[in-house]
This record gives structure tokens, C-alpha cells and sequence, in this order.
């Protein structure tokens, strides 16, 4: 009944879309409501008053309701002082997409499920499109809307194999049975269901929605999408394909891991070369997002080998990393809903000196780099040390080709873990450093919109500094983990000499500040400094673009203007950028295709009823002959 309750809020909630402070402070209460909810969850396990026939939660699902909590509670509080949107749309819809989320956590039928998940993409489509005026919004969220029912239709078809292998559509029958389906069976399902979790997450090759939704929101449902709606697809692969299937075979572990090596390594490229900072950020989910399931690769492989201690790993780092990117792509996808509403503009080419002028932001935004960039002592760093100490482990356990196949995933995260630094000074210095680069109005940042970020700064560096009690509750998650063993890989004491540093470098920072320090002119060779000299985003990351030039398909324009432009330009105007590998060769190719089978269809609907008769005859017919 709780959980009922709990649903049943969001509608009511929504309903008060028109009174904006009445309908943020319920929703704020619901979010906090959720965080509770999954406290009690993980607090009380598997307790009668929170099973029952059509709703549950798991331990399990109240870890990915705890993550739901805390992005959906900081998310809430800030949109108190945001206004870079329809707010009588978004406090709609918003509450209706929480409650959705939470209906596919705690579903425990196949309908209940799906009904929850076409809602969750449903509402989330009409908060990615608020901005319908603005160009590329509308098709941003068709292109969406799309990938979405590809997600759900391959979801639904996977969970309908398995209730039709099992004969039951509860999922409290399929954990007990689940395990003794034949290995055929097994493959389709998880073939199927992967295909749909998969593209709900963002992972590539299925990525084509996510750089486009993300940006286009605002930046509360950016948050939200990325911090916590992308996660559910983490959550079935989970539910559904390790801990309901068991083993199956080997070929879909290393499926996981490639699937997961490509997305974090091509995320982090193509994020390298983005300017617009909310772009920028959404590869970066898909890099994440890879990580993850590096992470459940090597929990896929534990299950397989039947080896409990590699299945622990692999499930601490893949579930430690969905906390650790819940918090702190949440903050940094607030911190540029900040920088848009102070400066009107995203696009770092425009940008710079902004600790200046919103020093909170500021200090917020640089502790989520350092946090997804893995650096101690934050959270990032342990999450992706326990995933590499995985892929490290699969390598030393292994001969032959397994070995060189789990160094090789380890190496992929290692340089996808230096390109993330490299691309996070990038947008930290461009953006906050430096000197103004174009002269922009300035809007006062509430405090309501600063505090949350700085909030979720604080949670990256706790869980940094002291992790066990977290990594403790995630393994005893699944019975037969062992709790103890995971938190003794925790690199605590690198954690801490980090933290010695960071406060020392404060310290120096702090009284140099106090002390009087003599300022000088800034030597340029004789030249007057100004703003235009300063590193941009396209040429701090030129040589990359360069080096790797076969993946990112480079292009540019030089323009001349002036009577004598070809020997004399009075000025030149420089167009360049790049065009990812799958969108030139998969989805371009395929959008034209899908384009001309449409046109050609038109010829057969000419609307004539003998004609459509005609069809359903031959139809039937065709149907009889394959049945006989």
C-alpha cells in the first residue's frame, strides 16, 4: 500500500503544475520521500510489508532507488532558483516521470513493467522537447521518442519469451526458475532483452539519442535522464540477465566487455571535441555508462566460471560506479544549467572567467571533473579502480588469449581514464579560467541553484575518503558475496594521501591570498594582451583531432572577405567540426534507407478498399500455408 501511495503522489503533484512553488515543494518532498523509501529499503531486505504479488523492491532495486533519490532530491531543490524553462510543462510532467521510474523499480509483473517503462519514455519525451521553439529540439526528441520504442519493443519481446518459457509473467517465479531455461533460450533472451537495456543506456552503437536528448532538455531532466533514467537499463541487465539467468554463454560476457570498452573509449572522444558544454557532458554518460558495464562483464564472467569473488567485484564496481555517476554527472549537468542561465550560452568558445563572476558553481564544477576523472580522494577514482582491478583480475586468472583479452579492457579504461582528465581541464579552463572571451550579460545565480551542486560536491569526496560502509551494503546486495573481501581492495590509503594533499594545496592557496603578493604585467613580447590570444576548445584538443583523424572525419572551412580577399582577406572566418563514425556510416545510411522504403510503400496505398482486401486475403493466405 505504500508503494501505491507513493505512485499515486505523482499524479496528484502534477495536477498543481499551474501554483510553481506549491508544486516544487511536493515534488521536492516526493523526491526526498524516494530517498527515505530506498533507505528503508536497503535497511530492511526482503521484508514481508515490502513484497507482494504486482509490486516489490529487492535490495537490489532499492539500491537503484537510492541512486533515483539522490539525483531526483538535488534535481528538485534546484529548480527552486532555475528558470531557463516552461515551468508549468516541466512541473507537469516531471513528478509523473519520477513516479514512472519508480513504478519500473519496484514492478513485479511483465505488464506492470512495461506499462511503467512506455511511461517513463513517454513523459521523459515531452520534458526533452520543452524547448519546442528553439531549432533541433523537436528532432532531437523524435529521434528519441524513436530509439525508445526500438528499446521497449525488444524489451517486450524478451520478457515475453522468458514468461512463455517459465509460464508466468511474475518475476518472483522467473528468480527461481529462470536458471534451468535451456542455453538456446537463455541466448535469445538475453540477445533480446541486452538489445533494449542497451539502448535505453546509451551504449554504442546505440547511442545515436543521447548526445542530442540531453543537451536540448533542461538541465533538472538532463540530470535526471542522465544521473538516474539511463541507469534502469544498468538495472535490467542486472535483474534480468545475471541474477535471473545465471549462467549462460560465454559469448555474452564478452559482448558486455566490448560493448563496454567501445562506449567508454569512443564517449570520451567524441566529448573531447564537443563546445557546447551539455553535448560535452552527455558523451561523457556514454563513457560512463561503458564503464559500467565493464564492470558487469566481469560480474557475467564471475557467474559463468562459477567464481564468487571475481562475481563480486565485477557487481561492487559496476554498482559503486552507478552511485559515484549518479552524483556526479548530476552535479556537473546542474553546474551547466548555471553557466546557461548567468551567460545565456553553452558554448565554451564564448565563455571564460566565470570563477569570477559564480565562484560556487565554479568550485562545484571542478570537484565533479576531478570526481569523473577519477582522481582521489573522490568517488570516481575507487569505482573505476575496483572495475580495473576486475579487468586486472580476469587477466591474472586467465591464459592465453583470456589474458590478453582482459589486459587489453584494462588499457582501454586506463586511456579512457587520462583522455576524461584531458577533457575535463579542457572545459574547467576554458570555461571558468581565463579572461572573458566575449562580452555577455550577466545573471545573478540564486543561492537555491548553488547549494545542490556544492551538496553533491561534498557526497563525491565523502564517498571518496570513506567508501566502505557503500561497498559493504553493495556486496551483501546478493547472497554469498563476500562483503569483506571487496572492501579490503579499496586503495583507502591513496584516498587519504590525496586528501592530505588537496588540504595542504588549500592551506598554500588560502594564505597566499592573505599574504601581499606583487602583481607584474603579463609579458606577451611587447603585444597587448587580450582575451583572443587564450587556448579555445577547438585548439586545446587539435592534436587529437588530428592524430585520430580516421575516427573523428574532420571538416573545415576557411573564408576569406575583403575586395582583394584572395591575396589580401580583410578577414577570415573559420568553420570546422567532425562527424562521428557511426552517424556517417550506420545511421545515415540507414535514416535514408528507412526514408526511400517509406516512399516507395506510398505506391501500394492508394486507399482503394478492394485493393487493402486484396492484401489481408493474401495475408491469411500466407499465414494458412505457413501454419500447414
Amino acid at each position: 500500500m505504500f508503494i501505491l501511495w507513493l505512485l499515486a503522489s505523482g499524479f496528484f503533484i502534477a495536477l498543481m503544475a499551474p501554483k510553481r512553488f506549491l508544486s516544487l515543494s511536493f515534488t521536492l518532498a516526493l523526491s526526498l520521500l524516494l530517498l527515505v523509501f530506498a533507505i528503508w529499503g536497503l535497511w530492511a531486505g526482503n521484508s514481508s510489508f515490502l513484497t507482494g504479488p504486482y509490486l516489490a523492491l529487492t535490495p537490489l532495486r532499492a539500491w537503484f532507488m537510492l541512486v533515483l533519490g539522490v539525483v531526483a532530491t538535488m534535481s528538485s531543490w534546484y529548480r527552486f532558483g532555475y528558470h531557463q524553462h516552461d515551468e508549468t510543462t516541466t512541473a507537469f510532467w516531471l513528478p509523473i516521470f519520477l513516479v514512472s521510474m519508480v513504478g519500473v523499480l519496484t514492478a513485479q509483473t511483465v505488464w506492470i513493467f512495461m506499462t511503467a517503462w512506455e511511461m517513463m519514455s513517454i513523459t521523459s519525451f515531452f520534458l526533452v522537447v520543452v524547448h519546442h521553439n528553439r531549432p533541433g529540439v523537436v528532432k532531437a526528441g523524435y529521434i528519441y521518442l524513436v530509439m525508445s520504442q526500438l528499446s521497449a519493443l525488444a524489451i517486450l519481446s524478451g520478457l515475453l519469451l522468458m514468461a512463455a518459457t517459465v509460464h508466468s509473467m511474475n518475476f518472483s517465479v522467473w528468480a527461481t526458475t529462470a536458471r534451468d531455461l535451456p542455453w538456446n533460450i537463455k541466448s535469445w533472451i538475453f540477445a533480446l532483452l541486452g538489445l533494449g537495456f542497451a539502448i535505453k543506456s546509451g551504449i554504442i552503437p546505440f547511442h545515436v539519442w543521447l548526445p542530442r536528448a540531453h543537451p536540448v532538455a533542461p538541465a533538472p531532466v538532463s540530470s535526471l535522464m542522465s544521473g538516474a533514467m539511463i541507469k534502469l537499463g544498468v538495472f535490467g541487465v542486472l535483474q534480468f540477465l545475471l541474477f535471473d539467468l545465471g549462467p549462460t554463454s560465454i559469448l555474452w560476457p564478452i559482448v558486455l566487455l566490448t560493448l563496454g570498452a567501445v562506449s567508454s573509449l569512443l564517449g570520451v572522444l567524441y566529448a573531447l571535441m564537443e563546445h557546447d558544454l551539455k553535448r560535452l557532458l552527455a558523451y561523457h554518460s556514454i563513457e560512463n555508462i561503458g564503464i559500467i558495464f565493464l564492470g558487469l562483464g566481469v560480474m557475467a564472467l564471475g557467474v559463468d566460471w562459477h567464481q564468487p569473488n571475481l562475481m563480486t567485484l565485477g557487481l561492487v564496481a559496476s554498482l559503486f560506479h552507478t552511485l559515484n555517476h549518479a552524483i556526479f554527472k548530476s552535479q556537473l549537468f546542474l553546474a551547466a544549467g548555471a553557466v546557461e542561465q548567468h551567460t545565456g550560452t553553452l558554448d565554451a568558445e564564448h565563455l571564460g572567467g566565470l570563477i569570477r563572476t559564480m565562484p560556487g558553481v565554479a568550485v562545484g564544477f571542478l570537484v565533479g571533473s576531478m570526481a569523473i576523472s577519477a582522481l582521489p580522494p573522490f568517488n570516481g577514482f575507487l569505482s573505476e579502480w575496483l572495475t580495473f582491478r576486475g579487468l586486472l583480475s580476469l587477466a591474472s586468472r586467465s591464459t592465453g588469449l583470456w589474458a590478453l583479452f582482459g589486459l587489453g579492457m584494462a588499457l582501454v579504461l586506463a586511456l579512457t581514464g587520462a583522455l576524461a582528465g584531458m577533457c575535463f581541464v579542457k572545459a574547467s579552463g576554458v570555461i571558468f579560467l581565463g579572461q572573458p572571451r566575449k562580452p555577455l550579460p550577466h545573471q545573478a545565480i540564486p543561492h537555491s541553484m548553488t547549494w545542490p551542486i556544492l551538496s553533491l560536491a561534498v557526497l563525491c569526496l565523502a564517498l571518496g575518503v570513506a567508501p566502505a560502509p557503500m561497498v559493504h551494503i553493495i556486496a551483501s546486495l546478493m547472497p554469498g558475496m563476500n562483503a569483506q573481501a571487496a572492501v579490503l581492495l579499496l586503495p583507502l590509503k591513496a584516498s587519504l594521501l590525496a586528501l592530505v594533499l588537496g588540504t595542504l594545496a588549500v592551506v598554500v592557496a588560502v594564505l597566499s591570498r592573505v599574504w601581499d603578493a606583487r602583481e607584474v604585467p603579463r609579458w606577451n613580447c611587447g603585444r597587448t594582451v587580450d582575451a583572443s590570444m587564450q587556448f579555445s576548445s577547438a585548439s586545446f584538443t587539435k592534436a587529437v583531432r588530428t592524430t585520430l583523424a580516421v575516427i573523428y572525419r574532420p571538416h573545415r572551412q576557411l573564408t576569406r572577405t575583403g575586395p582583394q580577399s584572395q591575396d589580401f582577406p580583410e578577414h577570415l572566418i573559420y568553420h570546422g567540426g567532425t562527424t562521428p563514425t557511426w552517424e556517417r556510416y550506420v545511421y545515415r545510411p540507414g535514416y535514408r534507407l528507412a526514408w526511400a522504403i517509406s516512399r516507395y510503400s506510398t505506391r501500394i496505398q492508394a486507399g482503394s478498399v478492394r485493393l487493402y482486401l486484396t492484401y489481408l486475403l493474401a495475408t491469411i493466405g500466407l499465414i494458412l500455408l505457413f501454419l500447414h
